[in-house]
């Protein structure tokens, strides 16, 4: 029953010192992490930069972190990004180029394997020549290319999956705690202004209501995952209390998911349950690959049915939140008016930085904007109609591979028919496509090809064994 208080009577139910249950709720991290290590190893050492990046992508930039411990001033242009962070993710990529490159990672194969996601970065890479900003658009674009360095490195593991469970709750154990310490604590970390309608919201260790919804719906959702996968195959901790810290810090969670108010990332979570349920259904259905590809198609043309009669609006009334869908509906209709390049956009981020997107937010009365709280919309501005045919051929590809690896009985075959659609669901009223975040991150691990490219096998270093993939000879 103390979880379905609403956040303020729960939190005013204990009364510290900020300084003190940020120590506390340290000592708890890693207590968590302390009780998972006693049952289950971390397969590698490599894994602790998948481990970082996941954090960072979950949570808010390391610029961030550094400003708020008060070892740098505050102060970054939307435009030119922040330099810290910079710094710090390219020096993750480099490690990341080294490991892979030590594991005998065939570049080559990896992009013909996954020619549509390439061919979305690419365009965006291209997208340089016409934009506004060129220098700025290059290296906000290298910064998201860092999922395509660091997933690998998960996925080159000898056990990907497990791999991946292990390194999420991890990385669980210490966002979901800092979370409810940030939101109570320390405000000025834990809440934000929303941009659109200047009423405060929780956050936790994110930017926004909604990441923080994104970051609780994913991570429940693969503790799920964990708790189902390691009862089935009896690796399961023994003792209560190392299972009940398990339980508890997907309450927290969950918690966490109900406090954000984040209807978008509830909806999802709510979807990905009624998809597991139905997963092993459709792995024994003899035309998966083909039931999949009509999912999209009905995707396509619930699209197609919104624009042309306001569906948003009817669901948005029977959730509550009025006719335009928490003010989206108008910033939707109002791109739509400013925006002057539809047939290759305004370049990667280039849109809400030019005359035009500026124009959006000031007519509308609003902060300012940096997103059209719709991911298909915010593909169109980028990079026009372009980038929009770009995208759909990477979701058809990514929805294809999904389906193949759980006709496969690919370990993450399961994830894959989970998150493929929650992104496509997603993005209807908030924007994942090409931006580090969880969600993204997380479907672009489950659906990437690279089964047909390696096999695996056991390398050894000079100064311990290590577990990776090799190229399979002739390839």
């Amino acid at each position: 029953m103390v979880l379905l208080l609403p956040a303020s009577r729960l939190f005013s139910l204990v009364e510290m010192p900020p300084k003190l249950v940020l120590l506390i709720g340290i000592a708890f991290v890693w207590w968590l992490i302390r009780m998972d290590m006693r049952w289950r190893r971390l397969p590698s050492r490599p894994l602790w930069i998948v481990g970082v990046w996941v954090a960072l992508a979950s949570s808010r930039s390391i610029g961030f972190w550094l400003w708020a411990m008060g070892l740098r001033g505050g102060g970054s242009s939307n435009l030119e990004g922040d330099p810290f962070s910079a710094v710090f993710n390219v020096s993750l990529f480099l490690i990341a180029i080294l490991i892979l490159n030590r594991r005998g990672f065939r570049w080559g194969q990896f992009a013909g394997a996954n020619k549509a996601l390439i061919a979305i970065f690419a365009f965006f890479l291209f997208s340089a020549v016409w934009s506004p900003f060129p220098f700025p658009t290059v290296k906000r674009l290298g910064q998201e290319l860092g999922c395509l360095l660091i997933a690998p490195i998960l996925l080159t593991e000898k056990d990907p999956a497990a791999s991946l469970r292990v390194v999420f709750a991890r990385v669980s154990y210490v966002l979901f705690p800092l979370s409810v310490i940030f939101i109570r604590f320390f405000p000025h970390i834990g809440r934000v202004v929303s941009e659109v309608s200047g009423s405060h919201m929780v956050c936790g260790v994110a930017d926004h209501k909604n990441s923080l919804g994104q970051l609780a719906m994913v991570f429940c959702l693969v503790l799920l995952w964990d708790l189902k996968e390691t009862r089935t195959s009896g690796t399961a901790p023994r003792t209560k209390i190392q299972r009940w810290a398990r339980l508890l810090n997907l309450g927290i969670g969950l918690y966490l998911l109900y406090i954000s108010q984040s209807a978008t990332a509830l909806m999802c979570f709510l979807l990905g349950l009624g998809l597991w349920l139905v997963g092993k259904r459709l792995a024994r259905m003899r035309n998966a690959k083909a039931v999949f590809v009509a999912s999209v198609l009905a995707f396509l043309c619930l699209l197609s049915l919104e624009q042309m009669y306001g569906i948003s609006r009817r669901v948005s009334q029977a959730m509550g939140r009025g006719e335009g869908l928490s003010g989206r509906t108008q910033i939707w209709q109002k791109i739509m008016e400013k925006n002057t390049h539809r047939l290759i956009g305004a370049g990667f981020r280039g849109f809400w930085e030019s005359s035009e997107g500026e124009s959006v937010w000031r007519e509308l009365g609003t902060n300012r904007l940096l997103s059209s709280h719709n991911g298909y919309l915010e593909i169109y501005v980028q990079g026009g109609l372009l980038g929009l045919f770009i995208l759909f051929a990477f979701i058809l590809s990514a929805g294809l591979n999904a389906a193949d690896k759980l006709v496969k009985g690919d370990p993450f075959g399961r994830l894959a028919v989970i998150f493929w659609p929650i992104l496509l669901v997603y993005n209807v009223t908030e924007s994942a496509f090409l931006q580090i975040g969880i969600l993204w991150f997380t479907m672009l691990l489950v659906t990437l090809d690279t089964s047909s490219q390696y096999r695996r096998v056991r390398t050894f270093t000079a100064d311990s064994p290590e577990v990776g993939w090799a190229p399979v000879p002739g390839t």
